[in-house]
């Protein structure tokens, strides 16, 4: 696994896309989208009347109906196919939702709800990965630590009120445990890092998948260098931002890989790889504000021209495109069903980020992707500012129902 020739890779791939208008999936007129949106009210009214219950301390309704209901909303809102939905709304995705959450309360009572939510986006990742792979949807112990171990120190490199100094320390402490030395401090937070370091060392020797510990060292790595997009001082070029962005959301899916399957080949590792790229670049265009807001370095958080913005956001929709053209490592049938399934879900992702970010594009190019969007912005912005918190929530709520 050479990481530095994966960045080269789509670094330079990122240079040859261009920064034109993509082509896009399916475009909406006003009527449509207003009819989708009155489909959305109605989900919310409904997801609102379940949360009234279960505050009421009522839980004997009928959960069946709740997700036959939420796969007629992913298809009525945002055209998802039959196929894609049998996929999200699998039993086997609710299972592991299920068994993740029990456990992962049972290893940490002291986890919040937030972590817990957080490590269970990144589980469902991998567990899109499992299908590429043709493995069962299951929660493995890697997949449990791995999913655990980046909420748990993210959020403490993360954290304004720890010491650069501190988390420095912590990093170097981090990386020896990595490395199979228990190196640790005796704080309850590195205290738990070690086990889960310990459920991956279990079901992989080290003698015998060295892949994984190699790309575990380098998603390690990689976000220890992304801590210099948060540094005051720093003297960044843009293609030091390009890089060390590129490397971490490369890095973090290639170790979903190697802890799905154990071993990849090197055609695999470059899909992972890349992947990783595009889920980064659409996690910044997304964070942008709040980037910019803290201070955070990335290619979407400079505020010097919106002109500029539009490229690289054009680009990034190629770039994707592109990406997943080179799916060959992965020949059967459910990668086929899961390259739709991503490629469907990041670029409405994508679209959704520019119009959630009005600040930082010019009118005229909010107003041409508006078109793709299956709902209008305005009203998607009053969705996401009412949503949030309480989707979070139930999905909580509704993974601890009985079956």
């Amino acid at each position: 696994m050479e990481l530095q020739l994966l960045t080269d890779h789509f670094v330079h791939l990122w240079g040859t896309c261009p920064d034109t208008f993509s082509v896009l999936g399916c475009s909406y007129s006003r009527t449509e989208q207003q009819l989708r949106e009155q489909c959305f009210r109605e989900f919310q009214d409904g997801l609102k009347m379940i949360q009234k219950k279960l505050k009421a301390g009522i839980r004997n309704f009928d959960s069946t109906s709740f997700f036959n209901n939420f796969g007629i909303f992913l298809k009525q809102v945002y055209g998802f196919s039959d196929e894609s939905l049998a996929m999200i709304l699998s039993p086997e995705f609710k299972e592991v939702s299920r068994s993740f959450f029990t456990r992962a309360r049972k290893f940490d009572p002291e986890l919040k709800p937030e972590e817990i939510y957080q490590a269970l986006r990144n589980l469902w990742i991998m567990n899109g990965l499992q299908l590429m792979c043709s493995r069962p949807v299951t929660l493995t112990p890697s997949l449990f630590a791995y999913s655990l171990l980046y909420p748990y120190s993210d959020n403490l490199l993360d954290d304004p009120s720890v010491s650069a100094a501190e988390k420095q320390l912590f990093s170097q402490r981090f990386e020896k445990r990595l490395r199979g030395v228990e190196s640790l401090s005796e704080s309850y937070r590195e205290r738990k890092i070690s086990e889960l370091v310990g459920m991956i060392e279990e079901e992989y020797p080290r003698a015998d998948f060295p892949g994984v510990y190699e790309s575990l060292l380098a998603i390690h790595g990689a976000q220890t260098r992304s801590l210099q997009l948060a540094h005051p001082a720093n003297t960044l070029t843009d293609d030091d931002v390009l890089r060390i962005s590129f490397e971490k959301g490369g890095a973090s899916v290639l170790a979903d890989g190697f802890l799905v399957a154990g071993n990849l080949t090197p055609e695999q590792q470059q899909f992972f790889f890349g992947f990783g790229v595009w889920l980064q670049l659409a996690d910044d265009i997304q964070d942008a504000p709040k980037d910019r807001a803290d201070g955070v370095q990335t290619l979407f958080s400079s505020e010097k021209n919106r002109q500029e913005t539009v490229g690289k956001t054009n680009r990034t929709f190629h770039f994707g495109q592109q990406m997943l053209e080179g799916m060959t490592a992965f020949p059967d049938e459910n990668a086929r069903r899961f390259r739709t399934l991503i490629s469907q879900s990041i670029e409405l992702m994508l679209i959704q980020s520019v119009g959630l970010n009005p600040s930082s594009y010019p009118d005229e190019y909010i107003e041409q992707m508006e078109l793709f969007s299956p709902v209008s912005f305005p009203f998607l912005r009053k969705a996401k500012a009412s949503g949030r918190p309480q989707r979070m929530n139930l999905v909580r709520q509704l993974i601890d129902l009985p079956v």
